[in-house]
């Protein structure tokens, strides 16, 4: 049966800081030394407690429909940084397929701690563990490669990056939040997205993605459901640390919002200082727009909401395909 929800966020680790001295503290690590834009100091404690209450209500809606849609599994497309990969071994698209439980973190409040607590060392207090949906993700794997899709394949978990983290943050970090219980199996679609070179997909290959995704699950008697994690504009550590291109990312909502997804071609066809480190990250957001776009005519995306965070260094959103009575979107 067609694709039956979903979701795309962000997922940057000042989102999940609770106070004003965690948001603070990642900030300065992250942007030490980098020219900062004026609004970075406008953004004050009373900011901060109300995007804190924003993102919690954002999750919970996300949380909300996923409850509602019930589906057979999730598939996660994330993006990987030096977690399961390395520069030894890159991949544009990996599926993972083995029957082994899913392992790592999530960072909830660990640079509201002084000093910062290492996730990777509290695995009690930010450990995550997710089911594998193993057979329908080699399914997957199987019927894009059919489809022209070079899909490396993997069976085994076996970090080569920095293995003490686990899983990809971009596939675990999340979790917990819109599925609190991370009782639905999940298939994860692991997507080159950060890589500071042209050997990356086009935004065109990966709506295409997203649209063969979708024509493979419509065959299925399982509903499934798809979420992007990652973006929106963001640099960490990187030249433009700091600074949020909310054009780049309202215009992205824009298209999503309008159902124009061929717009969304044009991200990522050339190579930018603007697109290219974190805001690759919307590499997630555009298969699951593809895959959305492609299941049923019926799913129009909801902008949940979107705050351009200068002391996270991120555009930070949200945005939901179901067939709920959409509420108004708050993206002030």
């Amino acid at each position: 049966m067609p694709i039956n929800l979903g979701m795309a966020s962000s997922h940057f680790p000042s989102l999940f800081q609770d106070t004003h001295a965690g948001w603070q503290r990642y900030w300065k690590l992250i942007s030490d030394g980098v020219p900062q834009p004026p609004e970075a100091e406008q953004q004050d404690a009373l900011c901060v407690a109300d995007w804190v209450g924003r993102r919690e209500r954002a999750f919970a809606r996300l949380a909300g429909a996923l409850a509602t849609a019930k589906p057979a599994a999730l598939i996660v497309v994330a993006g990987d940084q030096d977690e399961w990969f390395s520069a030894a071994n890159l991949p544009n698209v990996m599926i993972y397929s083995g029957e082994k439980d899913i392992e790592g973190f999530h960072n909830y409040g660990d640079f509201d701690a002084d000093p910062p607590l290492r996730f990777w060392e509290n695995p009690d207090r930010f450990g995550v563990t997710v089911r594998s949906a193993s057979r329908l993700a080699a399914h997957l794997q199987t019927e894009l490669v059919r489809r022209d899709f070079d899909i490396a394949i993997s069976r085994k978990i076996n970090p080569q990056g920095r293995p003490e983290r686990k899983a990809p943050h971009a596939l675990t970090r999340p979790l917990p939040l819109i599925m609190p219980a991370l009782d639905i199996p999940v298939i994860p679609v692991i997507v080159k997205t950060i890589e500071r070179s042209k050997a990356v997909l086009s935004g065109e290959r990966c709506l295409a993605l997203g649209r063969a995704i979708a024509d493979i699950c419509a065959d299925l008697p399982e509903p499934i459901a798809i979420y992007g994690s990652g973006g929106m504009s963001h640099d960490p550590s990187g030249p433009l640390s700091g600074w949020v291109d909310e054009p780049l990312d309202r215009w992205v909502l824009d298209c999503l919002e309008r159902g124009d997804v061929e717009a969304l071609k044009a991200l990522f066809s050339f190579q930018s200082a603007a697109t290219d480190s974190g805001t690759g990250e919307l590499r997630t957001w555009l298969v699951a727009a593809g895959a959305m776009h492609a299941a049923q005519a019926i799913y129009r995306c909801e902008v949940v909401d979107y705050f351009p965070a200068h002391i996270a260094t991120a555009g930070c959103g949200w945005v939901l395909w179901d067939q709920a009575d959409k509420p108004s979107a708050t993206t002030e």
